[in-house]
Formats: C-alpha cells, sequence, structure tokens
C-alpha cells in the first residue's frame, strides 16, 4: 500500500514540475542540438521513462544566442579590431627579428659579432632601408611602402637560411628561425595589405617579382665567396628587423590610444 502512494505522490511531482509547454529558446535549441525533448508521462513507465531522453540532457544555463538578435553584430572585424591585431603582430615579429639577428651572427664566426666590426651595408636589389623622410609620408603611403617591403623579404630569407644550410648545416635553430621569419613576413605583409584595404588606400600598381630578384642574389652569393654571403646574410636579417620595427611604428600611428 505503502509503495503505491509513494508512486502516486512521484506521478504527481512529476506532472507539476513540467506542464507539456517548452519555452520557445529551449524548443530552438532542442532543435539545433538533436536532442529529442520532453515527452508526457504515460502510466506503467517509471519516473526517468515518463520524462523521455530530455530529462538526460540538461538545458544550458543560459538560452542560446540568436545570431539574428542585433543586427549591429557583424562577422567581419571591426576596423579598430583588425588595426590592433596587426599592430600587436608587428610588435612580436620585432622581437623575433631582433633574435633571429643575434642568432645569425652568433653562428658566423670572428670577426661577426666582435666590438667595432662594421660590415659593409651592401646592396640589396628592390630591397632597401626605409628612407629617413619615411616618418613624414601619410600614414597610408608608409604602409604601403611597408607592404611592399615586407613581400620582398620572404625570398631573400629563403636564399640565405639556404646558403647557412651549407655554411652551418648544424645550426638547426637558426635555420628554423630563417623559415620562420619568411612566413611571418607573409602573414604580416598580408595583414597589411588587408588593413590598406579596409582603409581604403588604393592599392599598389604591378610590382617587379621578387622571387627574380632572390635567385639573381642567389646566383650571386654562390660565387661570391663564403664572406661575402655571410655579409649579405646579415644584411637581408637587417632589413628584416628594420622593417618590421618600421611597420610596428606605422600601425602604432592608427593603433588606439597611439599619437593623433
Amino acid at each position: 500500500m505503502q509503495g503505491a502512494e509513494l508512486r502516486a505522490k512521484e506521478s504527481c511531482l512529476e506532472r507539476r514540475s513540467w506542464n507539456g509547454t517548452e519555452p520557445a529558446w529551449l524548443k530552438r535549441w532542442r532543435i539545433q542540438s538533436g536532442a529529442s525533448g520532453f515527452r508526457k508521462s504515460q502510466p506503467g513507465r517509471s519516473g526517468q521513462e515518463a520524462r523521455g531522453w530530455g530529462a538526460l540532457i540538461p538545458p544550458p544555463l543560459f538560452p542560446p544566442e540568436d545570431p539574428q538578435a542585433d543586427s549591429s553584430i557583424s562577422p567581419l572585424p571591426h576596423l579598430e579590431s583588425k588595426i590592433q591585431q596587426t599592430h600587436s603582430l608587428a610588435r612580436l615579429l620585432t622581437k623575433y627579428a631582433e633574435q633571429l639577428l643575434q642568432e645569425y651572427v652568433q653562428h658566423q664566426g670572428d670577426p661577426f659579432g666582435l666590438p667595432g666590426f662594421s660590415p659593409p651595408r651592401l646592396p640589396v636589389a628592390d630591397l632597401s632601408a626605409p628612407a629617413p623622410g619615411h616618418a613624414g609620408l601619410p600614414v597610408p603611403e608608409r604602409l604601403r611602402l611597408d607592404e611592399a617591403a615586407l613581400a620582398a623579404l620572404p625570398p631573400l630569407l629563403d636564399v640565405v637560411r639556404r646558403r647557412q644550410a651549407e655554411l652551418n648545416p648544424r645550426a638547426l635553430r637558426l635555420l628554423r628561425r630563417l623559415e620562420d621569419a619568411a612566413r611571418q613576413a607573409r602573414a604580416l605583409g598580408a595583414a597589411v595589405e588587408a588593413v590598406l584595404a579596409a582603409l581604403g588606400a588604393e592599392t599598389r600598381g604591378p610590382q617587379p617579382e621578387p622571387a627574380a630578384a632572390a635567385a639573381a642574389i642567389a646566383a650571386a652569393t654562390v660565387t661570391a665567396g663564403v664572406f661575402p654571403a655571410k655579409v649579405l646574410g646579415l644584411r637581408v636579417c637587417g632589413l628584416y628587423r628594420e622593417w618590421v620595427s618600421r611597420t610596428e611604428a606605422d600601425l602604432g600611428q592608427l593603433a588606439p590610444g597611439g599619437p593623433a
């Protein structure tokens, strides 16, 4: 008798706990997640079976967000966010570029790294250091120069890596840094190009293929000898650091909290 009364009370509690009506947000969540939902109590079933599989799947703590609830939310990042992310990337790569330069010098032997050693600043085809008047140009024009330099750097860094693989085959960390630098320069250049597009700046016209200049430099380093090849690699690593640092400074003019 007591068992029958207990089952009757449980059945009564179940009917009070759910009145057969699903909230709208719960119905949407159930349809999206594939849950089967709740079933009404049926005579002769246990409490867990009567509540259905929905009783085994706890509802979310908060209703799921409706992507159409706020039309002001855009899937594309805002311009300010895009600039901030690119600036952060440039700042990080500036540190990596300094580490690459130090690593390169450590593996070249004397006189590299000695106090007072001043290697000749060899010219690099299609790439030079930022001009003295670079900082006085409008920001979009500076960013276009940054993007062009970043596009020219990856094939040059690849040339340096291949030459160092011959001269210092055991310098695995240096070789890895050079490979990473080429990939990072491409990524930063693409991010700067996206910022320029978001700013509505005019795109650059047709440019010479950087790989052609890099191929000419690679052929020249083979016949130039070991020391000139090392000096050229030092020059390329130095230019990489200068242009990444210059890009960071130029993006800082646009980043939130930067100079007006």
